[in-house]
């Protein structure tokens, strides 16, 4: 038990001596680490790119189309509570949780190169488009998932399998 005790307090004396360590110490850690005032201009270009692209519109938008199917099915609830709700949705909160995730996962160049793509005209149109492409597409893709669905649903009654057996009423064993 005592021994047991031992190596736990070694290890977690361990891994705190590697947390504590300089990235100049650590060579897994970032080669530059960005400061304070960096990570603040990247942060801001994010949310200069997300206005840019309408991204916090789309996702009001969203909320509206969203919003339908629950009055639809709460029809008891009177159309100021909806309003109300509306108008208490800020799309700031929103693009303040995506904009660690554009962190995450662009450099800032990169997030500058989107910005310059987006106050381009194909960029401005691709602003326009997207969704509608987008919803064509999962329309698309739906469709596509109901094609493969029958081919293999066909394929299954070809071999003899319907909704109820495990298998192929060709392959049962005779005198069931």
């Amino acid at each position: 038990m005592k021994h047991s005790l031992a190596i736990c307090v070694l290890l977690l004396l361990g891994s705190t001596a590697v947390a504590a360590q300089t990235p100049a110490q650590n060579p897994a850690a970032q080669v530059s680490p960005q400061t304070d005032a960096e990570r603040a201009a990247k942060r801001a270009d994010i949310r200069k790119l997300i206005e840019l692209t309408g991204a916090a519109n789309i996702s009001a938008d969203a909320l509206q189309k969203m919003i339908e199917p629950l009055k639809a099915s709460y029809p008891q609830v009177p159309e100021e509570f909806w309003n109300t709700f509306v108008h208490e949705v800020h799309s700031d909160e929103l693009v303040d949780l995506v904009i660690p995730i554009y962190d995450k996962y662009y450099t800032r160049e990169e997030i500058e190169e989107l910005t310059h793509f987006y106050q381009t005209p194909v960029g401005q149109k691709t602003i326009k488009v997207l969704p509608k492409l987008s919803a064509e597409a999962i329309d698309a893709g739906q469709e596509w998932g109901r094609m493969v669905a029958d081919r293999a649903m066909r394929k299954l009654r070809e071999k003899g399998y319907d909704k109820t057996s495990s298998t192929p009423s060709e392959h049962l064993p005779t005198g069931q």
